[in-house]
């Protein structure tokens, strides 16, 4: 499996292009599709996983559907529309599309376009947060970051969820993890990271 990481103009968010066999699922929506297409070669988009619903990690979501014609899995599609979730108007607001949606509440794991998924809600930033396991690596979106670990005081948040998420996490085996924002981290360096933050929350 190749990893490619596209940092968006959209607060800096990082989209993820993953490619296996001429298939490629995107990772999160903030990059443009001109910023995405360098990268794919020719392969089927089979769908995108959404780490949350924040503006600045869906901003391009309408485009990749109209120009890929995927589906989109997130935690729970009821979400889509709630501005508590997308936080719109920091920005002016964001047109998401319809019709696309498959709800991974309560899904462990998926298949999709022969990529193993682990799926993980871990709430806490945002109450929709899911972090996804494909083969060694952690995509993490805003849940982990290197060095850190994400906001808790935003529409939804809730500080003593992120320490359930965060004691999860701590048990979850991988090589690499990848952020919603910024550089990856490896396992020892979460490992630390999130130690830290289970005593300072």
């Amino acid at each position: 499996m190749e990893i490619i990481k596209v940092e968006s103009n959209v607060l800096g968010s990082n989209t993820y292009v993953l490619k296996n066999n001429k298939k490629v699922i995107l990772i999160d929506a903030g990059a443009s599709v001109e910023q995405l297409e360098p990268y794919l070669d020719g392969c089927k988009v089979e769908g995108v996983l959404l780490t949350h619903l924040h503006f600045d990690h869906v901003y391009e979501l309408n485009s990749y559907v109209q120009k890929f014609g995927c589906g989109v899995y997130l935690f729970d599609s009821a979400n889509v529309g709630n501005q508590r979730y997308t936080l719109p108007k920091l920005i002016g607001g964001v047109k998401l599309p319809e019709g696309c949606y498959h709800s991974l509440k309560g899904v462990s794991n998926l298949e999709l376009g022969g990529f193993n998924v682990q799926c993980f809600h871990t709430p806490g930033h945002t109450a929709d947060s899911m972090c996804f396991k494909i083969e060694n690596s952690l995509f993490s979106g805003d849940t982990l970051f290197n060095g850190t670990v994400g906001r808790t005081d935003l529409p939804t948040s809730n500080p003593q969820e992120m320490i359930s998420s965060l004691e999860l996490l701590y048990r979850v085996e991988f090589d690499v993890c990848y952020s919603g924002h910024s550089e990856s981290s490896t396992y020892a360096e979460q490992q630390e990271n999130i130690k830290y933050f289970l005593l300072e929350l």
